[in-house]
């Protein structure tokens, strides 16, 4: 066996620099980092791994209840490591990652959604369901389940017990540990489920492993959760717990955990502890005494035992380890008749199962509300189904001259750049999408050379070469899926080209109904918005006569007035505000009017004014006192004097209903505020009224039901925010229970004023 092994090294040989662990490799651009050999890579980046089905089933069937909550599934997801990998897999991808590192379970369920979730967890019961022989199907991978769940469980008890901040990061670390031997077992070879069953000493497993893949399952597990871009102090935990007692001494404190669990669970079953130079390391890292790790290994075990019956997985027994089962020698083969019969019936238990596979896709795909959505299923669907790492996508034009890649995060931006040009002599993409047969750049006969587009697609894929698969729904092309592959993958891959292209067409079909319903929604919007123009236009005209009335009648007011007469600046005031409601009436006419003329506009004059306007009706005759603090030195800003007085008055509006009999409004304006390198005028509006509570907090900014508050539309604060937006300002809100509301408005000064301000 060892000569074989060696033979197999040779042909794949690495180098490891002496002195540094294995899986690290030193690069001058990037430092230490865990490396994989690249003839490995691609069979890993798939993250097919074997998961324990009654977990899974368990997980399927809570999905379908309504009354499971996230927490219920993040907690079942938790107990299988596969499970687990998997989710966080997905929702850590370019394609849906966004913000801050997604690294709990929950976290990651609610990334992906109930429905991108649910296609996952169908599409790793399809996969297991369609998975038909190989020796990897015959390992039992029970036991790297229970002693994942063990070591998880042990490192959350330590983690506690010790004061370790995160006792669920110790969960996770503990759960993913060996997450690399499940790696190894679903991408690499089916040999290394007979090494992994012969091999129950985990380190002259890792002697084979260094000998067989350059690396061993520590460093393959770290290399995994690198691909999520999180602390590298998870990745550590794992890569390290193979490590010498003497090692592990000066490492973090997750990786002494969850190393101390693996130790203590290897220390044999029983009462007693046996353990060693490593487990008096344990005793003397942690300061726990041997009764106490004793414990928290019994409570761990019995948890597991629990939780195995609970799920229906058969008691553990310890077995001696066994090749392979070889075929009897006396077997005699059945009859050429019952072979082909049983072969037909294969074929159509086969046919039956991808009915039902593709009835679950649809469903699940036409659930899904965008386009983008629908790609990033069918791409992990297809990583799952297929065990293809690299994917991408083209779709075909409107003038279905060329196909050109969707701008979307899961997939290469590069290929944006690309533009296929739908000529069956030009390229294997384009032989593929009008010929709707699969092409590859490693088939023997070739209906076209390889082109630089094919190329340029394997390079951006990073992969040796290319599988084009056509999605096309019956006479009419879609586009093509790219798969990256390399010449093992495409080995393996031929026997499920057909399922590839039927899952290619339902991908096709599910966009192109989208599509469909895009397009209807959107000549129904256009019917709805030509109607809706004409109504404007009724209401535009009806109420243009009766303001014209009233702003000559304010004219004759104010010149029948005695000179210097006060009221005749209220008036003009007013005579303002009518044009104002004039020229929003207008914008009616036209959505798409651009937004009103800039001018340089008076805060600290226009405050003044809209108080005297409004100020007696919405605050004086409530009792709400209004103190202003308006600074002298503030100059001109910038900008639409429309859109700041009805950012304003909806301001005021609501304040106004807010306050009480003796609340207090302060209006102030500073100038001179810099914010990120720019000048900015400040107003600022504080009251001393009740405070918003939590749920509106949220939603602040944000179109509220109507019917919640009757008598108001619900879209005032929405306004307020898209105006300051269209100034390119800022607005930020401050509210406590109790303790009244602030809102600070920030309006862009030019670089003129911005210079005249400092």
């Amino acid at each position: 066996m060892f000569s074989e092994i060696r033979l197999f090294r040779r042909r794949h040989a690495t180098f490891t620099p002496p002195n540094l662990p294995v899986g690290i490799r030193w690069s001058s651009s990037q430092g230490y980092l865990v490396q994989i050999p690249d003839w490995i890579r691609p069979s890993l980046e798939a993250v097919r791994l074997p998961f324990m089905p009654q977990v899974l089933l368990r997980f399927l069937d809570m999905l379908e209840d309504d009354q499971a909550s996230l927490t219920d599934l993040a907690t079942l997801a938790g107990r299988d490591p596969a499970l687990a990998a998997r989710f966080l897999t997905a929702a850590n991808s370019p394609a849906l990652r966004r913000g801050p590192d997604v690294t709990g379970i929950d976290d990651c369920l609610a990334t992906l959604g109930t429905r991108l979730t649910r296609t996952i967890a169908e599409c790793l019961a399809i996969e297991s369901g369609c998975a038909h022989g190989g020796e990897q199907e015959q390992i039992d991978v029970e036991g790297i389940w229970r002693h994942s769940l063990r070591v998880a469980e042990m490192a959350r008890a330590v983690a506690i017990r010790t004061n370790y901040g995160d006792s669920e990061r110790a969960y996770l670390a503990g759960l993913l540990h060996d997450i690399g031997q499940l790696l190894l077992l679903g991408g690499v070879g089916e040999r290394y489920g007979c090494w992994l069953q012969n091999f129950n000493v985990e380190s002259k497993l890792r002697d084979v492993e260094e000998l067989l893949f350059g690396t061993d399952h520590a460093a393959i597990g770290a290399w995994l959760v690198d691909q999520w871009h999180l602390s590298s102090f998870l990745s550590d935990a794992i890569l390290f717990h193979h490590k010498r007692h003497d090692e592990i001494e000066d490492a973090d404190q997750l990786s002494k955990i969850v190393w101390s669990s693996h130790v203590i669970d290897s220390c044999g079953e029983g009462s007693g502890l046996s353990g060693g130079e490593d487990l008096a390391a344990v005793i003397s890292m942690l300061g726990l005494e041997p009764s106490e790790i004793l414990a928290i290994r019994k409570q761990a075990w019995n948890q597991v035992a629990v939780l195995s019956e609970a799920l229906g997985v058969s008691p553990w027994e310890e077995a001696a380890p066994l090749p392979f089962p070889a075929p009897p020698e006396n077997r005699q083969p059945p009859p050429q008749h019952d072979r082909d019969r049983d072969c037909a019936y294969s074929e159509v238990e086969i046919r039956v199962r991808e009915m039902a596979i593709m009835q679950s896709l649809q469903r699940n795909l036409s659930t899904l509300c965008r386009e983008e959505e629908i790609l990033v299923a069918v791409h992990e669907s297809a990583r799952i189904l297929f065990g293809i790492g690299r994917i991408a996508f083209f779709f075909i034009a409107q003038d279905e001259a060329v196909a050109s890649a969707p701008d979307f995060a899961g997939q290469p931006a590069l290929l944006q750049h690309l533009q296929i040009r739908l000529d069956t002599g030009r390229s294997l993409a384009a032989s593929a999408m009008v010929g709707k047969q699969p092409r590859s750049t490693f088939d023997k006969e070739l209906p076209v050379p390889v082109s630089l587009v094919d190329v340029q697609v394997a390079r951006a894929l990073q992969s040796e070469g290319v599988l084009f698969v056509p999605m096309c729904i019956r006479e009419r092309r879609v586009g093509v899926m790219a798969c990256g592959v390399n010449l093992s993958q495409h080995a393996r891959l031929q026997k499920f080209l057909p399922r590839m292209v039927r899952f290619a067409q339902q991908a096709a079909v599910s966009i192109e109904a989208w599509r469909e319903v895009r397009a209807k929604e959107e000549r129904i919007a256009a019917s709805l918005y030509s109607g809706y123009q004409q109504h404007a236009r009724k209401i535009v005209h009806e109420t243009g006569n009766p303001l014209g009335i009233i702003k000559n009648y304010l004219t004759i007011v104010s010149q029948k007035l005695p000179a210097g007469n006060s009221a005749g600046e209220e008036l003009e005031i007013l005579r303002e505000e009518v044009d104002r409601v004039a020229q929003i009436l207008q914008r009616l006419n036209d959505l798409n009017e651009p937004m009103p003329a800039t001018e340089p506009v008076d805060l600290n004059g226009m405050i003044n004014g809209m108080l005297a306007l409004y100020g007696e009706t919405l605050f004086a005759s409530q009792g709400i006192v209004v103190e202003k603090e308006l600074s002298p030195s503030l100059l001109p800003i910038t900008g639409s004097r429309d859109s700041i007085k009805q950012v304003l008055l909806n301001l005021w509006t609501n304040a106004a209903d807010a306050l009480s009999d003796g609340d207090r409004l302060l209006i102030s304006t500073s100038d001179n505020v810099i914010l990120n390198g720019r000048f900015y005028a400040e107003i600022c509006l504080s009251d001393t009224g009740p405070g918003l509570p939590l749920e509106v907090m949220q939603r602040l900014f944000q179109p509220l039901d109507s019917r919640q508050r009757p008598g108001h539309s619900g879209i005032g604060l929405s306004i307020v925010a898209s105006l300051v937006e269209d100034l390119d300002g800022l607005i930020k809100c401050r509210s406590d229970a109790g303790n009244g509301t602030s809102f600070v408005i920030l309006l862009p000064r030019g670089m003129e004023s911005a210079a005249a301000a400092s």
